[in-house]
């Protein structure tokens, strides 16, 4: 049975429960209208490697199980490791001895996870970690380019000329800590933990100096300090007053350029200003612009010679903050330098932090400035050797157990314990529904619609980008084919849709007067009228599911009570089928090497084909990694066009690439934090690309 109806046995394995009858049709190739088809050799392996794991009687549906955060994660030996502590960069037996979520640095208390721990169970020996986000974020600290995830090399006031601080990484729960044992040794800091509370003592800062030297590319500011005290930097859109966002309300043409929505880009130092640099630097308060109500006599204005935008630094307590006001898209340069300690803050349009950052076995995290026509992209994006890693694990991620919901992308991976995620498929905002594939284990979440493009694979490494359709017909005890439209999807259309247990424990009406049809193991048991769309909730049976009548009274006499019904399924192309993980979006951008954009067949409207704005996609590379990228924009206006992302997917190695939900949507997780992010509101989506490390 296995060798002869591989294909059939699997579906029936993936459907166990629901009383479906399956049945397949030869494949449908996925093809371009108008554009040339490649069967390149990336598709054939992982056909293959489908057919393969299918004939050895694999079950789609048995996925390798993913370690959650509060789970434990050994990756090295010895004994006495305490559960979910797992240093990387060390093969000696550590134990965990404290870890909390507070820090006092010199009496000022900031939230920072740390962890403590003593090499080979010693006492004595007391070693400290931070996230490396929280070092970035709170610290300042820059991740340098490595191709050894056990440590990662720093600089935080550090001579570049000089070889870098490597900090030993550990894990614990499901998070990266970087070994600070070093840099508190070279800076003379002193650390005592308490409970929750990581007290750190260092030698006072003072702001002794600010230089503008001139650049050709922009503005660069320098301070000059006296030690190395910490510093955050953060950012949130400027609000606009109606005449700032339409300068020209009557209409008359002139030359000025539209106005940039503006951001305030915050610098906080923990130094105060030197006494002698305020008293031939401090302002008036009656002078200042903007902020009249700061400390005048505390407070130092600057001009940004080649962008025209202005800035404020003051002093209040032992901190110093400079605030600028700049474009929201630029994101400028944080950097120190030694001998003398300094801080330096690089202003362009087209600033980015270039990052090749081996992560974890089988994720790089890279950064990088890509030129696509006459605009140049800042691109953040992850690598994922995703057939050659063992412990790199993929799924779908939602952000409820049941599918209405949505919820900030950090917050879903959190919740499930994914280092890393990126946002997937489409959905409706209003009700919180989805509009796309997502297949896990060989559950249908939600199905396909419009024939928009997918991705599937499956746990060995092997994936496919193509078009997808799910038809699905259900046949009555009489012999009635009725055609099912979506199975567990917001998409709305006139004719009959079903809903299963997947999609939660009830059903709401999306429509007006919506006809419920009940069934339950095989056969119809009810019927029951909807009201007002929202108003009408009904449950779904866990030995069935319902029928949803949308504008087709008419075939409810064919589905009298007590009559027996069957569900026919069918894939197109039916190679799908074989994967056990799909996630929808659409257009497909790019198959066998070529750009195969056609944004009308997969039915997206006009302003969506046209439009320029923030865009995620995934690829795959022709040795079979995987590539979750995110564009937010250009460096002189808006994102890119999809055109100008598949180009860009291109340049990042892929033969083959889907668009995902942008816009707003946009985000990518790593590891504690979003990369990259604009200073606006943090989106909340309904469904991602989960990534999960496992023990090797």
């Amino acid at each position: 049975m296995v060798r002869k109806h591989p294909k059939m046995l699997l579906s029936l394995l993936l459907q166990g429960g629901e009383g479906d009858r399956l049945i397949q049709r030869p494949d449908s190739l996925f093809s371009i209208p108008g554009k040339p088809w490649k069967m390149g050799p990336g598709f054939a392996v992982s056909l293959l490697c489908g057919v393969a794991l299918s004939l050895m009687g694999s079950a789609v549906g048995n996925a390798t199980p993913v370690v959650s955060s509060s789970g434990p994660e050994v990756m090295s030996t010895g004994s006495d490791i305490e559960p979910g502590f797992s240093p990387v960069a060390q093969g000696d037996r550590n134990r965990l001895i404290r870890q909390g979520t507070e820090l006092s640095w010199n009496g000022q208390r900031r939230s920072l996870s740390w962890i403590a721990w003593s090499p080979d169970g010693h006492p004595t020996q007391i070693r400290y970690g931070f996230t490396e986000m929280d070092l970035m974020q709170q610290m300042g600290v820059e991740l340098l380019n490595t191709d050894d995830a056990r440590i990662q090399p720093v600089r935080w006031f550090s001579d570049p000329e000089l070889q870098p601080l490597n900090l030993p990484v550990l894990w614990s729960q499901g998070r990266r800590y970087l070994d600070i044992t070093p840099l508190a040794e070279q800076l003379g800091w002193q650390l005592r933990d308490s409970g929750q509370m990581l007290e750190v003592t260092s030698p006072g800062a003072t702001v002794a100096g600010i230089e503008q030297p001139e650049q050709s590319w922009g503005d660069r500011i320098v301070l000059d300090l006296n030690g190395t005290p910490l510093f955050t930097v953060s950012s949130t859109p400027i609000e606009r007053t109606p005449q700032e966002e339409d300068p020209n309300p009557d209409g008359v043409q002139d030359s000025r350029p539209p106005a940039l929505p503006l951001q305030e880009f915050v610098i906080t130092i923990d130094a105060t200003l030197t006494p002698e640099l305020l008293n031939a630097r401090a302002i008036a308060k009656e002078n200042l612009t903007p902020a009249p109500d700061s400390a005048g006599e505390r407070t130092i204005a600057l001009t940004l010679g080649q962008t025209g935008f202005a800035g404020l630094m003051d002093t209040s307590g032992d901190r110093t903050t400079l605030r600028l006001q700049i474009p929201q898209m630029w994101r400028p340069r944080v950097w120190t330098d030694r001998n003398p300690n300094r801080l330096i803050i690089d202003i362009q349009p087209d600033v980015v932090t270039e990052r090749n950052i081996l992560w974890a076995s089988g994720v790089r995290w890279r950064q990088q400035l890509l030129e696509v026509a006459d605009s140049r992209f800042p691109v953040v994006w992850l690598e994922l050797n995703h057939r050659n890693a063992s412990n790199t694990v993929l799924k779908p991620i939602t952000a409820n157990p049941g599918l209405p919901g949505i919820a900030e992308l950090s917050q879903i991976a959190d919740r499930l314990g994914a280092h890393a995620a990126i946002n997937g498929g489409f959905f409706n905002r209003n009700n919180q529904l989805p509009l796309g594939a997502i297949r896990e284990n060989g559950r249908w979440l939600s199905s396909p619609i419009l024939n928009r493009g997918a991705i599937a694979w499956n746990d060995s490494g092997s994936a496919i980008i193509g078009r997808l359709s799910l038809e699905e017909t259900l046949t009555t005890a009489q012999g009635e084919d009725l055609p099912i439209l979506f199975l567990n999807s917001g998409y709305v259309k006139a004719g009959i849709s079903r809903y299963t247990p997947e999609w939660g424990e009830t059903y709401t009406t999306l429509i007006d007067n919506e006809i419920i049809v009940v069934v339950e193991r095989g056969k119809v048991t009810e019927h029951l009228q909807g009201e007002k769309a929202g108003e009408s909730t009904f449950a779904i049976p866990e030995t069935g599911f319902l029928l949803t009548l949308r504008s087709f009274a008419s075939a409810l006499p064919r589905l009298p009570i007590g009559t027996s019904v069957l569900i026919n399924r069918v894939t197109v192309p039916s190679y799908f089928d074989i994967y056990p993980h799909i996630l929808g979006a659409g257009p497909v951008l790019v198959n066998n090497n070529w750009i195969v954009l056609d944004p009308e067949a997969e039915q997206f409207n006009q302003n969506f084909i046209e439009g320029k704005a923030s865009r995620s996609a995934i690829g795959q590379t022709d040795d079979g990694r995987l590539v979750i990228a995110i564009v937010h924009h250009r460096t002189n206006g808006p994102g890119p066009t999809l055109m100008e992302m598949a180009q860009i997917m291109q340049q990042l190695g892929s033969v083959n690439a889907l668009n995902l939900d942008g816009g707003g949507s946009t985000t990518l997780f790593l590891g504690g934090q979003l990369l990259e992010h604009p200073p606006r509101i943090i989106p909340r989506i309904h469904n991602g690309l989960g990534i999960f490390l496992q023990s090797e």
